[in-house]
């Protein structure tokens, strides 16, 4: 009997296998042994030469822990975000096999979310902006500054960004890519809300920063160009830091003084010293002595853990869980089904907890 048989009006993905094999961490032969087949046979369903039948289907998805509709899914397959291509092409030591299986997890979160938000009316509070640089001849400084009054951001440090974030209609999700050590990347997706995952394993400082650099990317790139990555630096510090707050406060940066004003604009130190530089608040002499001493004292690699501040929560992923599970009263099973996983490894991904976070969400009737 064939696949299609037990799902009615359902085509077999063979692309959607190598994705979760890839997710899974598993390679052909491996797979192929665990289900009891030939790796040549497996090879010929990746590549969509050979149907394979119910049973190999049942043996696939318990070798890969997960529900045979996963293969069957609607949702297409994406690529690496266009951030994140020179990311890797600096992170050489970190092998492919890792970089697959990041991006093979983040393709199965995107089909997740747009599972979540069918059950919802997701009405952003605040715009989300888009600015071509071009037209602002290069000037970030101006296009981070409409950014934080469309957002109606008080003057100052901002307390929470990733609140700002989703008050505008993008989705904050926190998930594990230490292994591939990324700090974060973004997609804009037609029909999907823009979408930034951040690696939850990140000091709150670092974590803030990278936040901020993926909105730059949203908000700055339609498509990559030779600057974006140094654009989205300047947005990120820009954001964060805007010169006519900070500025005045960076006169005479210090050591001690980048310690004491960590914690209050909640950035790095390292973040405060480039940007003391970049407005021109100290000279390149007192730039290069403050870099060393940020190095005798070990800082580069960790400042000090005195002045770690909270992580910044994201609240909308939970609340969208929180919506079919209590709710809407989907149980353990029923939300690993429409999800296409055991429920173990959907716990582990949403961070399920029995209480349910403030939505702001109405479930749709």
């Amino acid at each position: 009997m064939e696949a299609q048989a037990s799902i009615p009006n359902a085509v077999f993905r063979p692309d959607l296998l190598g994705l979760r094999r890839r997710m899974r961490d598993m390679g052909q032969a491996q797979l192929a042994d665990a289900c009891g087949i030939g790796q040549g046979t497996l090879s010929k369903i990746e590549q969509g030469l050979r149907e394979p039948t119910e049973e190999i289907v049942h043996k696939l998805a318990s070798a890969l822990h997960c529900s045979p509709s996963f293969f069957y899914q609607a949702e297409r397959e994406y690529g690496s975000p266009m951030s994140a291509h020179p990311m890797f092409r600096k992170k050489a030591s970190v092998g492919q096999k890792v970089l697959d299986r990041v991006i093979a997890e983040l393709n199965v979160r995107i089909g997740h979310i747009r599972t979540f938000l069918s059950s919802v009316d997701f009405a952003p509070e605040l715009p989300f902006p888009q600015y071509d640089v071009d037209d602002y001849n290069g000037d970030i400084e101006t296009i981070a500054e409409h950014v934080r009054r469309a957002w109606y951001v008080p003057r100052g440090p901002i307390k929470s960004l990733t609140e700002f974030a989703e008050r505008a209609g993008c989705l904050v999700v926190h998930c594990d890519m230490e292994a591939a050590r990324i700090d974060g990347v973004s997609y804009r997706i037609p029909g999907l809300p823009p979408i930034i995952f951040l690696n939850r394993n990140q000091p709150a400082d670092r974590m803030r920063f990278s936040l901020a650099h993926e909105l730059g990317h949203l908000i700055l790139h339609d498509y990559p160009t030779p600057d974006m990555e140094k654009q989205a630096d300047q947005f990120a510090s820009a954001l964060l830091m805007p010169k006519s707050d900070i500025g005045p406060e960076l006169n005479g940066l210090t050591i001690e003084k980048a310690a004491y004003m960590k914690p209050l604009w909640r950035v790095s130190m390292a973040s405060l010293i480039y940007r003391a530089s970049t407005l021109n608040r100290i000279d390149q002499g007192k730039y290069i002595y403050l870099w060393r001493q940020m190095s005798a004292r070990n800082f580069r690699l960790r400042e000090p853990a005195s002045l770690d501040f909270p992580h910044e929560v994201p609240s909308v992923m939970d609340a969208l869980v929180t919506n079919l599970t209590h709710n809407m009263g989907y149980s353990h099973d029923e939300l690993a089904a429409i999800l296409h996983l055991y429920y173990d490894e959907v716990a582990h991904m949403y961070n399920l907890t029995p209480s349910a976070p403030k939505t702001g969400l109405r479930v749709v009737k």
